[in-house]
Protein backbone atom coordinates (compact mmCIF):
# COMPACT_ATOMS: atom_id res chain seq x y z
CA UNK A 1 0.00 0.00 0.00
CA UNK A 2 1.09 3.50 -0.95
CA UNK A 3 2.53 5.26 2.37
CA UNK A 4 1.89 8.92 3.12
CA UNK A 5 4.87 10.39 5.10
CA UNK A 6 5.48 13.92 6.39
CA UNK A 7 8.52 15.52 6.08
CA UNK A 8 10.23 16.45 9.16
CA UNK A 9 9.96 20.46 10.56
CA UNK A 10 13.10 20.86 12.61
CA UNK A 11 12.64 22.86 15.58
CA UNK A 12 13.79 26.17 15.56
CA UNK A 13 12.09 29.89 16.83
CA UNK A 14 9.39 31.62 14.33
CA UNK A 15 10.30 33.13 11.27
CA UNK A 16 8.94 37.28 11.64
CA UNK A 17 5.92 37.93 9.82
CA UNK A 18 4.80 34.72 8.92
CA UNK A 19 1.69 32.79 8.86
CA UNK A 20 2.61 29.87 11.54
CA UNK A 21 2.15 27.52 7.90
CA UNK A 22 4.19 29.47 5.53
CA UNK A 23 7.02 29.29 8.82
CA UNK A 24 6.75 25.21 8.81
CA UNK A 25 7.24 25.35 5.23
CA UNK A 26 10.21 27.20 5.12
CA UNK A 27 11.62 24.92 7.76
CA UNK A 28 10.89 22.26 6.40
CA UNK A 29 13.44 23.48 3.50
CA UNK A 30 15.92 24.27 6.09
CA UNK A 31 15.02 27.87 6.25
CA UNK A 32 15.41 28.67 9.51
CA UNK A 33 16.21 32.70 10.14
CA UNK A 34 15.31 35.86 9.28
CA UNK A 35 18.39 36.48 7.09
CA UNK A 36 17.78 32.63 5.45
CA UNK A 37 13.97 33.99 4.72
CA UNK A 38 14.87 37.02 2.87
CA UNK A 39 17.11 36.13 0.58
CA UNK A 40 15.09 32.82 -0.28
CA UNK A 41 11.72 34.40 -0.63
CA UNK A 42 13.24 37.47 -2.51
CA UNK A 43 16.06 36.18 -4.39
CA UNK A 44 18.17 39.13 -5.85
CA UNK A 45 20.71 39.41 -9.00
CA UNK A 46 23.18 40.89 -5.92
CA UNK A 47 22.90 37.43 -4.41
CA UNK A 48 24.86 35.78 -7.27
CA UNK A 49 28.38 35.06 -6.20
CA UNK A 50 31.48 36.09 -7.39
CA UNK A 51 32.39 34.10 -10.91
CA UNK A 52 36.04 33.87 -9.76
CA UNK A 53 35.36 32.14 -6.92
CA UNK A 54 35.10 29.11 -9.49
CA UNK A 55 38.10 26.63 -10.25
CA UNK A 56 40.29 28.32 -12.82
CA UNK A 57 37.91 30.98 -13.82
CA UNK A 58 41.09 33.72 -13.94
CA UNK A 59 42.77 31.45 -16.45
CA UNK A 60 39.78 30.68 -18.19
CA UNK A 61 38.83 34.49 -18.91
CA UNK A 62 42.79 35.44 -19.97
CA UNK A 63 42.79 32.17 -22.35
CA UNK A 64 39.67 33.50 -24.00
CA UNK A 65 40.89 37.13 -23.83
CA UNK A 66 44.30 36.25 -25.28
CA UNK A 67 42.52 34.11 -27.95
CA UNK A 68 40.07 37.39 -28.94
CA UNK A 69 42.94 39.67 -29.02
CA UNK A 70 45.09 37.38 -31.30
CA UNK A 71 42.17 36.52 -33.65
CA UNK A 72 42.22 32.75 -33.07
CA UNK A 73 39.11 30.82 -33.98
CA UNK A 74 37.95 29.42 -30.81
CA UNK A 75 35.16 26.92 -30.83
CA UNK A 76 32.44 26.08 -27.87
CA UNK A 77 31.50 22.23 -28.16
CA UNK A 78 28.26 21.39 -26.36
CA UNK A 79 25.67 19.29 -25.91
CA UNK A 80 22.58 18.37 -27.85
CA UNK A 81 20.33 18.49 -24.79
CA UNK A 82 18.52 21.71 -23.70
CA UNK A 83 21.18 22.27 -21.46
CA UNK A 84 23.90 21.86 -23.89
CA UNK A 85 22.06 23.63 -26.18
CA UNK A 86 21.62 26.96 -24.02
CA UNK A 87 25.37 26.86 -22.35
CA UNK A 88 26.55 26.83 -26.04
CA UNK A 89 23.73 29.95 -27.14
CA UNK A 90 24.91 32.20 -23.83
CA UNK A 91 29.19 31.70 -24.39
CA UNK A 92 28.79 31.82 -28.43
CA UNK A 93 26.93 35.37 -27.95
CA UNK A 94 28.88 36.22 -24.95
CA UNK A 95 32.10 35.61 -27.25
CA UNK A 96 31.15 37.37 -30.21
CA UNK A 97 29.81 40.36 -28.49
CA UNK A 98 33.95 40.19 -26.92
CA UNK A 99 34.96 40.21 -30.44
CA UNK A 100 35.79 36.63 -30.71
CA UNK A 101 36.01 34.13 -34.06
CA UNK A 102 33.49 31.92 -32.35
CA UNK A 103 31.46 29.23 -33.86
CA UNK A 104 29.81 26.32 -32.14
CA UNK A 105 30.14 22.69 -32.89
CA UNK A 106 26.63 19.93 -30.87
CA UNK A 107 27.41 16.37 -31.59
CA UNK A 108 24.82 13.88 -33.06
CA UNK A 109 23.16 11.85 -30.37
CA UNK A 110 22.37 9.10 -33.18
CA UNK A 111 26.02 9.02 -35.28
CA UNK A 112 28.72 10.08 -32.36
CA UNK A 113 26.59 10.10 -28.71
CA UNK A 114 27.38 12.39 -25.80
CA UNK A 115 30.32 14.79 -25.39
CA UNK A 116 33.90 15.16 -27.26
CA UNK A 117 34.81 12.34 -29.49
CA UNK A 118 38.18 11.60 -31.50
CA UNK A 119 36.85 12.20 -35.10
CA UNK A 120 35.59 15.56 -34.21
CA UNK A 121 38.66 17.05 -32.50
CA UNK A 122 40.58 16.24 -35.52
CA UNK A 123 38.57 17.96 -37.80
CA UNK A 124 38.59 20.96 -35.06
CA UNK A 125 41.81 21.36 -35.40
CA UNK A 126 42.23 21.65 -38.72
CA UNK A 127 39.97 25.32 -37.99
CA UNK A 128 40.41 26.69 -34.56
CA UNK A 129 42.90 27.16 -32.13
CA UNK A 130 40.86 27.05 -29.07
CA UNK A 131 38.30 24.52 -27.72
CA UNK A 132 35.79 25.15 -25.09
CA UNK A 133 32.99 22.76 -23.98
CA UNK A 134 30.35 23.29 -22.33
CA UNK A 135 27.90 20.56 -20.29
CA UNK A 136 30.40 18.26 -21.50
CA UNK A 137 34.32 17.34 -20.78
CA UNK A 138 35.38 16.66 -17.77
CA UNK A 139 35.61 12.75 -18.02
CA UNK A 140 36.95 13.42 -21.70
CA UNK A 141 40.69 12.13 -20.49
CA UNK A 142 42.02 10.92 -24.35
CA UNK A 143 39.95 13.39 -26.45
CA UNK A 144 41.13 16.70 -24.48
CA UNK A 145 44.49 14.84 -24.79
CA UNK A 146 44.34 14.22 -28.24
CA UNK A 147 42.81 18.03 -28.49
CA UNK A 148 45.86 19.43 -27.01
CA UNK A 149 48.56 17.11 -28.99
CA UNK A 150 47.16 18.45 -32.16
CA UNK A 151 47.74 21.98 -30.52
CA UNK A 152 44.53 23.25 -29.61
CA UNK A 153 44.70 25.27 -26.25
CA UNK A 154 41.81 23.44 -24.09
CA UNK A 155 39.56 24.50 -21.56
CA UNK A 156 36.70 22.51 -20.26
CA UNK A 157 33.63 23.31 -18.66
CA UNK A 158 31.55 21.07 -17.17
CA UNK A 159 29.05 20.54 -14.15
CA UNK A 160 28.56 16.60 -14.19
CA UNK A 161 29.85 14.08 -11.35
CA UNK A 162 33.96 14.57 -11.00
CA UNK A 163 36.56 11.80 -12.49
CA UNK A 164 39.37 10.43 -10.46
CA UNK A 165 41.20 12.20 -12.28
CA UNK A 166 40.59 15.86 -14.47
CA UNK A 167 41.54 15.90 -18.23
CA UNK A 168 44.66 17.45 -19.23
CA UNK A 169 43.64 21.02 -20.54
CA UNK A 170 44.66 23.93 -19.69
CA UNK A 171 41.90 25.10 -17.53
CA UNK A 172 39.25 23.52 -16.09
CA UNK A 173 36.32 24.61 -13.93
CA UNK A 174 33.10 22.35 -12.08
CA UNK A 175 31.31 24.15 -9.71
CA UNK A 176 31.77 20.66 -7.71
CA UNK A 177 35.42 21.49 -7.59
CA UNK A 178 37.07 24.33 -4.95
CA UNK A 179 34.40 24.39 -2.79
CA UNK A 180 32.67 26.79 -5.11
CA UNK A 181 29.22 28.03 -2.51
CA UNK A 182 26.86 26.96 -5.35
CA UNK A 183 27.66 22.94 -6.38
CA UNK A 184 24.27 22.62 -8.10
CA UNK A 185 24.84 24.88 -11.52
CA UNK A 186 23.66 23.70 -14.40
CA UNK A 187 26.00 23.24 -17.80
CA UNK A 188 24.27 26.74 -18.72
CA UNK A 189 24.92 28.36 -15.19
CA UNK A 190 28.63 27.12 -15.68
CA UNK A 191 28.29 29.58 -19.28
CA UNK A 192 26.65 32.02 -17.07
CA UNK A 193 29.40 32.85 -14.75
CA UNK A 194 31.90 32.95 -17.54
CA UNK A 195 29.34 35.35 -19.05
CA UNK A 196 29.52 37.21 -15.53
CA UNK A 197 33.61 37.17 -15.71
CA UNK A 198 33.77 38.32 -19.11
CA UNK A 199 30.95 41.33 -19.01
CA UNK A 200 29.19 41.79 -15.55
CA UNK A 201 26.04 42.17 -14.64
CA UNK A 202 24.81 43.53 -18.26
CA UNK A 203 25.66 40.54 -19.96
CA UNK A 204 24.60 38.63 -17.37
CA UNK A 205 21.21 40.43 -17.47
CA UNK A 206 20.80 39.40 -21.24
CA UNK A 207 20.97 35.93 -20.79
CA UNK A 208 18.90 34.80 -17.91
CA UNK A 209 16.28 33.85 -20.26
CA UNK A 210 18.79 31.14 -21.56
CA UNK A 211 20.11 29.84 -18.06
CA UNK A 212 16.31 29.67 -16.20
CA UNK A 213 15.40 27.10 -19.01
CA UNK A 214 18.15 25.03 -18.75
CA UNK A 215 18.11 24.84 -15.07
CA UNK A 216 14.61 23.36 -14.72
CA UNK A 217 15.18 21.32 -18.01
CA UNK A 218 18.19 20.05 -16.43
CA UNK A 219 16.76 19.08 -13.37
CA UNK A 220 19.14 20.64 -11.17
CA UNK A 221 18.61 21.85 -7.10
CA UNK A 222 16.53 25.19 -7.45
CA UNK A 223 18.72 26.78 -4.36
CA UNK A 224 21.17 29.11 -3.83
CA UNK A 225 22.15 31.30 -7.27
CA UNK A 226 19.74 29.01 -9.36
CA UNK A 227 16.76 30.07 -7.48
CA UNK A 228 18.21 33.23 -8.10
CA UNK A 229 18.27 32.48 -12.26
CA UNK A 230 15.11 31.19 -12.70
CA UNK A 231 13.20 33.61 -10.87
CA UNK A 232 14.86 36.45 -12.39
CA UNK A 233 14.55 34.84 -15.54
CA UNK A 234 10.63 33.26 -15.31
CA UNK A 235 10.56 37.25 -15.19
CA UNK A 236 12.49 37.88 -18.46
CA UNK A 237 11.29 35.41 -20.91
CA UNK A 238 8.12 36.96 -22.07
CA UNK A 239 9.85 40.39 -22.58
CA UNK A 240 12.44 38.17 -24.51
CA UNK A 241 14.49 40.34 -27.24
CA UNK A 242 15.14 36.90 -29.02
CA UNK A 243 13.03 35.85 -31.99
CA UNK A 244 13.70 32.42 -30.99
CA UNK A 245 11.93 32.64 -27.62
CA UNK A 246 9.02 34.62 -28.80
CA UNK A 247 8.52 32.05 -31.51
CA UNK A 248 8.91 28.92 -29.31
CA UNK A 249 6.25 31.01 -26.56
CA UNK A 250 3.71 31.41 -29.54
CA UNK A 251 4.12 27.84 -31.18
CA UNK A 252 3.71 25.62 -27.48
CA UNK A 253 1.06 27.89 -26.21
CA UNK A 254 2.89 29.15 -23.25
CA UNK A 255 1.71 32.36 -21.87
CA UNK A 256 2.45 34.70 -18.89
CA UNK A 257 2.91 34.28 -15.73
CA UNK A 258 5.33 31.98 -16.47
CA UNK A 259 6.24 29.42 -13.44
CA UNK A 260 9.12 26.82 -13.50
CA UNK A 261 6.68 24.11 -14.82
CA UNK A 262 6.39 25.66 -18.26
CA UNK A 263 10.27 25.69 -18.51
CA UNK A 264 10.67 22.11 -17.69
CA UNK A 265 7.28 20.81 -19.64
CA UNK A 266 6.71 22.89 -21.99
CA UNK A 267 9.69 25.01 -23.56
CA UNK A 268 12.62 22.41 -22.38
CA UNK A 269 10.93 19.40 -24.13
CA UNK A 270 10.97 21.52 -27.37
CA UNK A 271 13.98 22.41 -27.42
CA UNK A 272 15.33 18.54 -26.21
CA UNK A 273 13.28 17.14 -29.12
CA UNK A 274 15.81 19.00 -31.63
CA UNK A 275 18.78 16.10 -30.54
CA UNK A 276 16.50 13.71 -29.66
CA UNK A 277 14.89 13.13 -32.88
CA UNK A 278 17.39 15.06 -35.40
CA UNK A 279 19.84 17.39 -34.66
CA UNK A 280 20.17 19.78 -31.65
CA UNK A 281 21.67 22.37 -34.79
CA UNK A 282 17.58 23.20 -34.70
CA UNK A 283 17.17 24.54 -31.24
CA UNK A 284 20.72 26.08 -31.41
CA UNK A 285 20.08 28.52 -34.28
CA UNK A 286 16.63 28.98 -32.75
CA UNK A 287 18.02 30.96 -29.89
CA UNK A 288 20.81 32.70 -31.90
CA UNK A 289 19.01 33.72 -34.94
CA UNK A 290 18.03 37.41 -35.06
CA UNK A 291 15.26 36.53 -37.88
CA UNK A 292 12.12 36.77 -36.85
CA UNK A 293 11.11 34.98 -40.04
CA UNK A 294 13.23 31.97 -39.92
CA UNK A 295 12.52 32.13 -35.66
CA UNK A 296 9.06 31.10 -36.84
CA UNK A 297 9.89 28.76 -39.02
CA UNK A 298 12.45 26.63 -36.77
CA UNK A 299 9.78 26.79 -33.65
CA UNK A 300 7.09 25.03 -35.86
CA UNK A 301 9.66 22.65 -37.16
CA UNK A 302 10.71 21.91 -33.37
CA UNK A 303 7.25 21.67 -32.85
CA UNK A 304 6.38 18.97 -34.85
CA UNK A 305 9.74 17.22 -33.58
CA UNK A 306 8.51 17.48 -30.32
CA UNK A 307 4.72 16.02 -31.53
CA UNK A 308 6.15 13.01 -33.36
CA UNK A 309 8.68 12.54 -30.16
CA UNK A 310 5.66 12.18 -27.61
CA UNK A 311 4.00 9.45 -30.25
CA UNK A 312 7.17 7.51 -30.25
CA UNK A 313 7.53 7.86 -26.68
CA UNK A 314 4.41 5.91 -26.39
CA UNK A 315 5.07 3.47 -28.20
CA UNK A 316 8.52 2.82 -26.79
CA UNK A 317 7.25 2.56 -23.90
CA UNK A 318 4.30 0.63 -23.44
CA UNK A 319 6.62 -1.79 -25.30
CA UNK A 320 8.95 -1.82 -22.62
CA UNK A 321 6.67 -1.61 -19.74
CA UNK A 322 4.97 -4.82 -21.73
CA UNK A 323 8.64 -6.25 -21.38
CA UNK A 324 9.23 -5.52 -17.75
CA UNK A 325 5.94 -7.48 -16.54
CA UNK A 326 6.84 -10.38 -18.65
CA UNK A 327 10.10 -10.99 -16.80
CA UNK A 328 9.35 -13.52 -14.12
CA UNK A 329 11.61 -11.60 -11.74
CA UNK A 330 9.74 -8.73 -12.17
CA UNK A 331 8.50 -8.45 -8.10
CA UNK A 332 11.94 -9.90 -7.08
CA UNK A 333 14.33 -7.99 -8.85
CA UNK A 334 16.02 -4.58 -8.01
CA UNK A 335 15.99 -2.91 -10.97
CA UNK A 336 14.37 -3.33 -13.89
CA UNK A 337 16.16 -3.62 -17.42
CA UNK A 338 14.70 -3.92 -20.30
CA UNK A 339 15.93 -4.01 -24.15
CA UNK A 340 14.61 -3.04 -27.70
CA UNK A 341 16.43 -3.56 -30.63
CA UNK A 342 16.79 0.08 -32.82
CA UNK A 343 15.05 1.91 -30.19
CA UNK A 344 14.87 5.64 -30.53
CA UNK A 345 18.76 6.16 -28.10
CA UNK A 346 16.88 9.81 -27.68
CA UNK A 347 13.71 8.58 -26.04
CA UNK A 348 15.03 5.69 -24.18
CA UNK A 349 15.87 7.83 -20.92
CA UNK A 350 12.04 9.12 -20.84
CA UNK A 351 10.63 5.65 -21.04
CA UNK A 352 13.45 4.88 -18.36
CA UNK A 353 11.84 7.60 -16.03
CA UNK A 354 8.44 6.54 -16.94
CA UNK A 355 9.39 3.13 -15.41
CA UNK A 356 10.85 4.04 -12.60
CA UNK A 357 7.95 6.77 -11.36
CA UNK A 358 5.43 3.62 -12.13
CA UNK A 359 6.77 0.75 -10.42
CA UNK A 360 9.16 2.63 -7.88
CA UNK A 361 12.46 1.06 -8.96
CA UNK A 362 15.82 2.04 -10.36
CA UNK A 363 15.29 1.23 -14.51
CA UNK A 364 17.66 0.83 -17.19
CA UNK A 365 16.36 1.15 -21.03
CA UNK A 366 18.62 -0.43 -23.46
CA UNK A 367 18.94 0.41 -27.18
CA UNK A 368 20.70 -2.70 -29.26
CA UNK A 369 23.11 -1.59 -32.45
CA UNK A 370 24.81 -4.67 -33.13
CA UNK A 371 26.37 -5.93 -30.57
CA UNK A 372 26.28 -2.86 -28.81
CA UNK A 373 23.83 -1.41 -26.26
CA UNK A 374 23.09 2.02 -25.15
CA UNK A 375 21.12 2.59 -21.98
CA UNK A 376 19.91 5.36 -20.00
CA UNK A 377 19.40 5.08 -16.13
CA UNK A 378 16.98 6.64 -13.93
CA UNK A 379 16.87 6.08 -10.34
CA UNK A 380 14.72 6.65 -6.86
CA UNK A 381 15.92 8.16 -3.79
CA UNK A 382 18.50 5.44 -1.44
CA UNK A 383 19.98 4.06 -4.81
CA UNK A 384 22.84 6.16 -6.38
CA UNK A 385 22.74 4.83 -9.54
CA UNK A 386 26.12 6.16 -10.46
CA UNK A 387 27.83 4.58 -7.69
CA UNK A 388 25.94 1.24 -8.26
CA UNK A 389 27.48 1.51 -12.39
CA UNK A 390 31.19 2.23 -11.03
CA UNK A 391 31.04 -1.22 -8.88
CA UNK A 392 29.83 -2.41 -12.56
CA UNK A 393 32.48 -0.76 -14.67
CA UNK A 394 34.45 -3.24 -15.52
CA UNK A 395 31.14 -5.10 -17.43
CA UNK A 396 30.44 -1.37 -19.12
CA UNK A 397 32.25 0.30 -22.13
CA UNK A 398 31.63 3.45 -20.75
CA UNK A 399 29.11 5.54 -18.26
CA UNK A 400 28.57 8.48 -16.33
CA UNK A 401 25.95 10.20 -14.75
CA UNK A 402 24.32 11.62 -11.61
CA UNK A 403 22.46 10.32 -8.23
CA UNK A 404 19.14 9.68 -9.78
CA UNK A 405 20.18 10.05 -13.90
CA UNK A 406 22.67 7.92 -15.80
CA UNK A 407 23.89 6.61 -19.24
CA UNK A 408 26.05 3.63 -20.12
CA UNK A 409 26.95 1.41 -23.16
CA UNK A 410 27.33 -2.20 -22.53
CA UNK A 411 28.24 -4.86 -25.14
CA UNK A 412 25.58 -7.58 -25.70
CA UNK A 413 27.46 -10.94 -24.61
CA UNK A 414 28.15 -8.90 -20.92
CA UNK A 415 24.39 -7.91 -20.56
CA UNK A 416 23.61 -10.95 -18.65
CA UNK A 417 26.72 -10.75 -16.13
CA UNK A 418 25.64 -7.02 -15.91
CA UNK A 419 22.11 -7.25 -14.61
CA UNK A 420 22.93 -9.96 -12.19
CA UNK A 421 25.86 -7.60 -10.97
CA UNK A 422 23.76 -4.78 -11.16
CA UNK A 423 20.85 -6.18 -8.95
CA UNK A 424 23.34 -7.83 -6.48
CA UNK A 425 25.25 -4.74 -5.90
CA UNK A 426 21.98 -2.74 -5.20
CA UNK A 427 20.46 -5.63 -2.75
CA UNK A 428 23.86 -5.55 -0.72
CA UNK A 429 24.72 -1.84 -0.30
CA UNK A 430 21.20 -0.10 -0.55
CA UNK A 431 18.24 -0.22 2.00
CA UNK A 432 15.38 -2.41 1.33
CA UNK A 433 13.46 0.05 3.09
CA UNK A 434 13.56 2.63 0.03
CA UNK A 435 11.62 0.11 -2.42
CA UNK A 436 8.80 0.94 0.04
CA UNK A 437 6.17 3.57 -2.12
CA UNK A 438 6.41 6.75 0.00
CA UNK A 439 5.08 9.74 -1.15
CA UNK A 440 6.08 12.77 1.17
CA UNK A 441 4.42 15.57 2.07
CA UNK A 442 4.51 19.25 3.89
CA UNK A 443 1.37 19.44 6.14
CA UNK A 444 -1.96 18.02 6.90
CA UNK A 445 -4.01 21.35 5.68
CA UNK A 446 -7.80 21.89 5.27
CA UNK A 447 -9.15 22.33 1.54
CA UNK A 448 -11.61 25.36 3.08
CA UNK A 449 -7.94 27.15 4.32
CA UNK A 450 -7.06 27.97 0.85
CA UNK A 451 -8.41 31.32 -0.28
CA UNK A 452 -6.72 33.52 -3.23
CA UNK A 453 -4.82 35.28 -0.36
CA UNK A 454 -3.18 32.11 0.77
CA UNK A 455 -2.22 31.37 -2.61
CA UNK A 456 -0.44 34.56 -2.88
CA UNK A 457 1.36 33.87 -0.06
CA UNK A 458 1.93 30.33 -0.95
CA UNK A 459 3.65 31.68 -4.23
CA UNK A 460 6.20 33.03 -2.62
CA UNK A 461 7.98 29.81 -2.50
CA UNK A 462 8.34 29.62 -6.22
CA UNK A 463 9.93 28.70 -8.50
CA UNK A 464 9.77 25.33 -7.46
CA UNK A 465 10.90 22.11 -8.23
CA UNK A 466 14.39 19.77 -7.32
CA UNK A 467 15.60 20.78 -4.90
CA UNK A 468 12.51 22.91 -3.43
CA UNK A 469 9.69 20.25 -4.03
CA UNK A 470 6.30 22.34 -4.82
CA UNK A 471 4.66 22.04 -1.34
CA UNK A 472 1.90 19.28 -0.91
CA UNK A 473 -0.82 19.12 1.36
CA UNK A 474 -2.78 15.93 3.17
CA UNK A 475 -6.26 16.14 3.20
CA UNK A 476 -7.59 12.81 4.80
CA UNK A 477 -11.17 11.24 5.13
CA UNK A 478 -12.87 13.06 2.01
CA UNK A 479 -15.55 11.71 1.06
CA UNK A 480 -16.24 10.65 -2.26
CA UNK A 481 -19.02 12.51 -4.96
CA UNK A 482 -17.63 11.16 -8.14
CA UNK A 483 -14.86 10.22 -10.14
CA UNK A 484 -14.63 10.00 -13.91
CA UNK A 485 -12.11 9.36 -16.58
CA UNK A 486 -11.17 12.67 -18.68
CA UNK A 487 -8.96 13.82 -21.47
CA UNK A 488 -8.31 12.76 -24.77
CA UNK A 489 -6.97 9.23 -24.03
CA UNK A 490 -9.07 9.13 -21.07
CA UNK A 491 -5.56 8.66 -19.15
CA UNK A 492 -6.60 11.49 -16.51
CA UNK A 493 -8.98 11.70 -13.08
CA UNK A 494 -11.44 14.33 -12.45
CA UNK A 495 -13.07 13.97 -9.39
CA UNK A 496 -15.45 15.52 -6.69
CA UNK A 497 -14.64 15.70 -2.31
CA UNK A 498 -16.39 16.58 0.38
CA UNK A 499 -14.77 17.54 3.39
CA UNK A 500 -15.15 19.23 6.36
CA UNK A 501 -18.24 20.67 4.77
CA UNK A 502 -16.57 21.98 1.69
CA UNK A 503 -17.13 20.60 -2.24
CA UNK A 504 -14.12 20.59 -3.77
CA UNK A 505 -12.59 19.89 -7.78
CA UNK A 506 -9.35 17.97 -8.38
CA UNK A 507 -7.73 16.32 -11.12
CA UNK A 508 -5.28 13.75 -10.94
CA UNK A 509 -3.08 13.36 -13.97
CA UNK A 510 -2.31 10.10 -15.44
CA UNK A 511 -4.74 8.50 -12.81
CA UNK A 512 -7.24 7.73 -15.11
CA UNK A 513 -8.05 3.68 -13.67
CA UNK A 514 -8.36 5.02 -10.43
CA UNK A 515 -12.03 5.93 -11.14
CA UNK A 516 -13.06 2.59 -11.86
CA UNK A 517 -12.18 1.80 -7.52
CA UNK A 518 -15.22 1.87 -5.77
CA UNK A 519 -13.81 4.23 -3.11
CA UNK A 520 -16.30 5.69 -0.63
CA UNK A 521 -13.29 7.76 1.13
CA UNK A 522 -10.13 8.75 0.29
CA UNK A 523 -7.05 10.27 1.57
CA UNK A 524 -5.20 12.81 -0.94
CA UNK A 525 -2.28 14.53 -1.74
CA UNK A 526 -2.73 17.64 -3.21
CA UNK A 527 -1.44 20.93 -4.47
CA UNK A 528 -3.60 23.61 -3.91
CA UNK A 529 -4.21 25.82 -7.36
CA UNK A 530 -6.62 28.56 -8.63
CA UNK A 531 -9.07 28.19 -11.91
CA UNK A 532 -10.50 30.77 -13.62
CA UNK A 533 -13.38 30.12 -15.78
CA UNK A 534 -15.87 32.47 -17.63
CA UNK A 535 -14.69 35.69 -14.66
CA UNK A 536 -15.12 33.18 -11.88
CA UNK A 537 -11.72 32.42 -9.81
CA UNK A 538 -11.90 29.35 -7.82
CA UNK A 539 -9.48 27.26 -5.91
CA UNK A 540 -9.15 23.64 -6.96
CA UNK A 541 -6.89 20.75 -6.14
CA UNK A 542 -4.24 19.17 -8.57
CA UNK A 543 -4.23 15.75 -6.78
CA UNK A 544 -0.85 13.88 -7.27
CA UNK A 545 -1.34 10.86 -4.58
CA UNK A 546 -4.54 9.05 -3.66
CA UNK A 547 -5.52 5.89 -1.16
CA UNK A 548 -8.51 4.69 0.47
CA UNK A 549 -8.63 6.38 3.72
CA UNK A 550 -8.97 4.45 6.83
CA UNK A 551 -11.88 6.55 8.38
Amino acid sequence: MLHFKPREIPPAGSLPDLDPWLNDLLLIRGIDTPEKAARFLNPRLPDLHDPFLLHDMEKIITLLRNAIASHTPILVWGDYDADGVCASAILTETLREEGAEVSWRLPSRHTEGYGLNAPGIREAAQNFGLLITVDCGISAHAEVALAKQLGMTVIVTDHHALPPELPPADAVTNPLLSNYPCPYLCGAGVALKICQALQGMPGVEKRLDLAAIATVADVVPLLDENRVIVREGLDRIPLSSRPGLQALLKSSGTTPPLRADHLGFRLGPRLNAAGRLETADLAEELLLTRDPEKASALAEQLEALNTRRQQQEKEITLAADAQARSRADFDETRCLMVLGKGWNPGLIGLTAGRLCEKYHKPAITLSLEGDTAVGSCRSIPGVHIFHVLQQCGDLLERFGGHAQAAGLTVRYDRLKDFYLRLNRVIRETCDPACFEPVQEYDLAFPFSAWTPEALEKLSLLEPTGCGNPPPLFLLSGASVQSMRRVGRDMNHLQMTLLSDQTLLKGIAFSMGPEADKAYQTVDILYRPTLNEFRGKISVEAQVTALRPSNK
